[in-house]
């Protein structure tokens, strides 16, 4: 489930962005990533806050709170996919697709 879950779209962006910063809360994030629309945002938030890749606390009140999101361990783990994509993609397919 877990390289379904960083294949999806903006994940790889939210895990290096949360990697980058110790917390950021939940505006901060869409700002960082405007091509993606909030709500897509919230939802990518939320799976990857289910499969432990990220955390959150809230502060505030009930009708003015804010979301702080984290990345977890795993979440750190899981940019090794990225990285290990980047390597093979250098090592071989620099001179086009290997079929």
């Amino acid at each position: 489930m877990i390289l379904k879950l960083i294949n999806k779209k903006h994940v790889k962006e939210i895990l290096y962005l949360l990697n980058s910063a110790d917390e950021l809360y939940f505006a901060e994030i869409c700002k960082n990533i405007p091509e993606a629309h909030n709500g897509s945002i919230n939802r990518t938030l939320q799976e990857l806050y289910d499969f432990k890749m990220v955390s959150k606390r809230e502060e505030g009140t009930t009708k003015l709170s804010k979301t702080f999101y984290s990345i977890s361990i795993l979440g750190m783990e899981s940019l090794k996919f990225y990285e290990l994509e980047e390597k093979l993609e250098e090592k071989y397919c620099t001179n086009g697709p290997i079929i």
